[in-house]
């Protein structure tokens, strides 16, 4: 693990040294403080002056959820190697009004910058329009919202992630059998992981059937509730596709109540604990692993650069002006976690 750690921390070296580099030639908006020093202990003295002025926030929806937690650790990591405050806030249930509500009330706030997740991509454009109109930079990471005013968006390529779930079922299978797949209907990211699964199903693997789509509604009893209604109906599966972590808990608990454990397999969403140890103990055959550290981290680190970095200025109020400053969207990539790989995936605070 330590060698991850040190993976992370080597790539946000190099980009402070660029960022060294130009400032030589231009002054910071911002008043330096004492050097930021990282959690690996890493004193960026001469590369990076920390300004604990600046209040960074990540803001989710749903928020304890275990893939939070590890975007946010990327997050906090970040901004202690920078010396900048970083705060996390969001809506705690499943409500797309209170999230933007809760997204409201943290722009009151006026922080330095936000990186946002978003739970519904059409609900999330004004309030991250306005919150740049109010001189307040906005990344977005995991779930987007492309038509707002955002300067970038980290995240997985989800259409792709599902192209690859349905590409590793196909394989198993020789491409014939019978699968389903479990979304979440209004969640963008989700649903784009799903029409990535199947639309490469109808129109790559015709031998494979999509027996049916399944809502997994806001919690794994639900999950569980309707995966075993479809069970009732049609045990014939092979495969089922979950494509996110409730609906791994759900469908577990629903094949294991039909008595249909390990007769219909399952492919997972995202690296939580249970899922990695499911993995292990067979009960789940595998899972599509995100990378919701980096995104976190990056996050951090790209606002950090819009906030203080004269580097990728081109012409008086850039910003103001849409200069193209960072990417328009970054793929954190995503990659298939089995038997044979699983232990790579658990974390020092996941173990």
């Amino acid at each position: 693990m330590k060698l991850k750690k040190l993976m992370t921390v080597v790539p946000a070296v190099c980009l402070v040294l660029s960022m060294a580099a130009c400032s030589s030639k231009n002054t910071a908006k911002v008043s330096a403080a004492e050097p930021g020093q990282g959690t690996a202990g890493n004193t960026l003295t001469g590369i990076v002056s920390a300004s604990s002025d600046q209040t960074y926030y990540m803001v989710t929806f749903l928020s304890g959820y275990s893939f939070w937690t590890e975007c946010w650790r990327g997050f906090k990591d970040a901004a202690d190697l920078l010396g900048v405050k970083s705060k996390y806030g969001g809506a705690t249930d499943y409500d797309v009004n209170s999230a933007v509500t809760s997204l409201q009330q943290i722009i009151a706030l006026k922080p330095t910058a936000m990186a946002v997740t978003c739970m519904d991509a059409a609900a999330y454009k004004e309030p991250i329009n306005n919150a740049i109109k109010d001189g307040i930079p906005v990344v977005t990471f995991d779930s987007d919202s492309p038509d707002s005013k955002r300067t970038t968006f980290i995240g997985t390529s989800n259409y792709a992630a599902g192209v690859a779930a349905a590409n590793y079922i196909a394989e198993k299978l020789s491409g014939k059998g019978r699968v389903a797949c479990l979304t979440r209907t209004g969640q963008s990211n989700i649903n784009e992981r799903i029409q990535g699964f199947t639309e490469t199903v109808t129109h790559k693997y015709p031998g494979i059937k999509m027996v049916q789509v399944v809502d997994a509604g806001n919690d794994e009893n639900e999950a569980a509730t309707n995966i075993a209604s479809l069970l009732s109906k049609d045990s014939n599966i092979d495969y089922i596709f979950a494509a996110l972590q409730q609906a791994v808990l759900g469908t577990e608990t629903a094949l294991s109540e039909s008595g249909l454990k390990g007769k219909i397999k399952i492919v997972g969403f995202d690296t939580d604990k249970t899922t990695l140890d499911s993995i292990k103990n067979g009960t789940v055959e595998a899972t599509l692993s995100q990378s919701p550290y980096a995104e976190g981290y990056w996050s951090m680190i790209y606002l950090y650069m819009l906030v203080n970095n004269q580097c990728i200025k081109s012409a008086d109020d850039w910003y103001e002006k849409g200069f193209p400053s960072l990417p328009q969207t970054c793929d954190s990539g995503c990659t298939i976690v089995t038997t044979q790989n699983v232990d790579l995936f658990y974390t020092d605070k996941s173990k």
